[in-house]
């Protein structure tokens, strides 16, 4: 009887948490993390092969709220189109997925009463000068930095203390496009090609999910922001992810981003996180 008491007992005390996105890239490590730190994980995904008990089906394209139409502790928003090319080729399904129906997303988690933590970027500036503070004045120019600006400021401006915005520079890990791309070069003993004209200012995945459990824990509405300690030019960052690989540094090629001829573009944010009480 004990045994069964305690087993109740544990469930009860398990925390419920959705992830939107969470076979994203940084959905599912935040998953890997929140599940060891004693949270019951549910996710979505717009994959069906992906669906299992655990996670829902949902698509911001077209969203049926159904699936997750109740109380979560948090709600995390990992899910929407970042991909350049679906940007240029289709901006009216860019703006209903990451505008419309991300804002449908939020009100549902808020009417639900759970704490929403949407997920941002340094695309909210306009890059003319480096390690912007989460107080800056925003100036978008791009369409995807425009529309994440509009949900910044719906979630800031309609939650009642209900929600958070959380900024990130570039965050990298094994399954960044073009970390894959220059490992895949440099196995087949190919240029790896790294812009010098170009900057970033990184941070690894793991300080990315560990900065949105800080998050979780605390519920502190507002909005933050982690960026790298330092912004260098992809050359750079090239020679210094293969410093320990002396075959690969000899392949690393400079090149030049055409799309930044004019000048370089800072993408660097000064890190402003929460203090979580002890």
């Amino acid at each position: 009887m004990n045994e069964v008491l305690q087993n109740k007992k544990n469930d009860a005390d398990l925390k419920k948490i959705l992830i939107v996105g969470v076979d994203s890239e940084i959905g599912s490590e935040l998953k890997k993390l929140t599940l060891k730190n004693g949270f019951e994980v549910k996710g979505t995904s717009r994959r069906k092969e992906s669906i299992s008990k655990n996670i829902s089906f949902f698509d911001l394209e077209e969203p049926n709220f159904e699936s997750i139409d109740m109380h979560f502790e948090c709600v995390i928003i990992c899910a929407a189109i970042t991909n350049i090319t679906q940007w240029e080729e289709n901006p009216n399904l860019c703006k209903r997925v990451n505008l419309i129906n991300t804002i449908k997303l939020i009100d549902n988690a808020v009417a639900n009463n759970s704490f929403v933590i949407f997920l941002s970027s340094n695309a909210v500036f306009d890059g003319t000068q480096s390690f912007y503070k989460h107080y800056d004045e925003t100036n978008p120019i791009s369409e995807y930095g425009k529309y994440k600006k509009a949900v910044e400021e719906y979630l800031i401006n309609n939650v009642n203390n209900k929600g958070c915005v959380i900024r990130f520079t570039k965050v990298i890990s094994k399954k960044t496009p073009f970390i894959e791309r220059w490992e895949s070069d440099a196995e087949k003993g190919l240029s790896v090609q790294a812009y010098s004209n170009k900057l970033i200012s990184s941070i690894s995945i793991g300080s990315a999910v560990s900065a949105i459990q800080l998050l979780i824990n605390t519920k502190k509405s507002g909005i933050f922001q982690l960026g790298g300690c330092e912004e260098v030019s992809y050359l750079n960052f090239a020679q210094s992810y293969f410093k320990g690989r002396p075959n690969t540094l000899k392949l690393i090629e400079a090149t030049k981003d055409n799309t930044n001829a004019k000048s370089i573009r800072f993408n660097s944010l000064s890190t402003y996180l929460p203090l979580e009480k002890l």
